[in-house]
């Protein structure tokens, strides 16, 4: 029998080839491996000490639970903490030896009341969500004092718009050039800007959707050497015969031609994937890709088969099986939004990890 209903497969020696892939495309900079959200719904703990074995010197989460659970599983490496945070956390932050985010003069200020809790500052040069205004930077970094060990910025567009990217850059420069922030770390790069804008890789990069095989354009992974970690499998629950005229779950949205065969696959929106692909997806059963019947359900999806098919076969839902595969962007462009949904959408609740480290 399979290890649960539905299981992800975690590839940790693709993890160490995207790293050192990455870490080969940074021109020498340091890299810091982004963890956050249970590492892309890929493992937090597990994808960590592979990333920091191949060659991250450093990670990023976005709370201080997600950093406590890496302390947890004995990563002793440097973490910083991407968002700001409560003034009650920051105690925390320091006692677990993170460095933290100051994102405005408010928490500039606050930070500067834990005496040795490092802060990295985020300078805002166009994505408008977090980060002082440039015209800040020198009043944070004034407050911040020797508690400052980095800055930085992040690009709203380095997969799709070269010359707003460039304008960033300018207005990072600018900032750098206009004030003394002494020797700390400077980044900027995503996995995008890691991949295509080597100008902005400075001190430090900072991919994290390309840590895990996933195109940052939802393109073909493999054209930027690329090898996707996560494999999402099942197995065939049921074997059915349907007549010509029947129909399959929910509003019976399929109704057979002809007579066929089908077979019922215990994955459903609960472990995340997704109801919006009824109809549109594909799985691979037997080495072959068998479209997804009617509509996907809480627990369970109906796909097509052939006398071939019996229970107990192993389905793949993303990944490879023979010399076939259902890839992340796949399934992204059906359910029209991005690979890093795909993964990160994985409950891990009703979907157990296993780590392969094939080395």
């Amino acid at each position: 029998m399979p290890p649960s209903r539905t299981w992800a497969e975690i590839d940790l020696s693709s993890i160490r080839h995207n790293v050192r892939e990455l870490k080969r495309r940074a021109s020498g900079s340091r890299l810091m491996a982004v963890v956050k959200a249970d590492a892309y719904g890929h493992g937090a703990a597990p994808v960590a000490k592979a990333a920091l074995e191949a060659g991250a010197d450093s990670l990023a989460v976005v709370t201080v639970e997600e950093g406590a659970e890496l302390r947890g599983a004995g990563v002793s490496a440097p973490i910083l903490v991407f968002t700001d945070l409560f003034p009650e956390k920051l105690p925390m932050a320091k006692g677990l030896a993170f460095a933290v985010t100051a994102h405005s003069i408010e928490s500039a200020k606050r930070i500067s009341k834990h005496f040795g809790l490092e802060a990295h500052l985020k300078v805002n040069t166009g994505m408008n969500r977090w980060g002082v205004a440039p015209s800040e930077a020198g009043e944070a970094r004034k407050i911040l004092g020797s508690q400052l060990a980095g800055v930085y910025t992040h690009f709203a567009s380095a997969d799709s718009d070269g010359d707003a990217t460039d304008g960033q850059i300018r207005v990072f420069d600018d900032v750098l050039a206009a004030h003394s922030f002494g020797d700390v770390l400077v980044h900027a790069a995503n996995s995008a800007a890691t991949l295509w804008h080597p100008e902005s890789h400075y001190g430090l990069v900072r991919p994290g959707v390309a840590v895990y095989g996933l195109h940052p354009a939802g393109g073909d992974a493999a054209s930027e050497s690329l090898r996707p970690a996560m494999s999402l499998k099942s197995y065939v629950a049921d074997v059915r015969r349907l007549s010509p005229g029947e129909g399959v779950s929910y509003g019976l949205t399929f109704r057979a031609g002809e007579a066929m065969f089908t077979a019922t696959v215990p994955v459903g929106y609960a472990e995340g994937y997704r109801r919006v692909l009824s109809g549109k997806s594909e799985a691979l059963i037997g080495g072959r890709r068998r479209p997804l019947l009617g509509r996907v359900t809480m627990d369970a999806s109906v796909f097509a088969a052939d006398e071939g098919v019996s229970v107990g076969d192993e389905v793949v839902l993303l990944g490879r099986q023979g010399d076939g595969a259902v890839s992340a962007e796949e399934l992204g462009a059906l359910a029209g939004t991005i690979n890093y949904e795909i993964t990160t959408g994985v409950d891990p609740r009703r979907v157990e990890r296993s780590f392969l480290d094939v080395r």
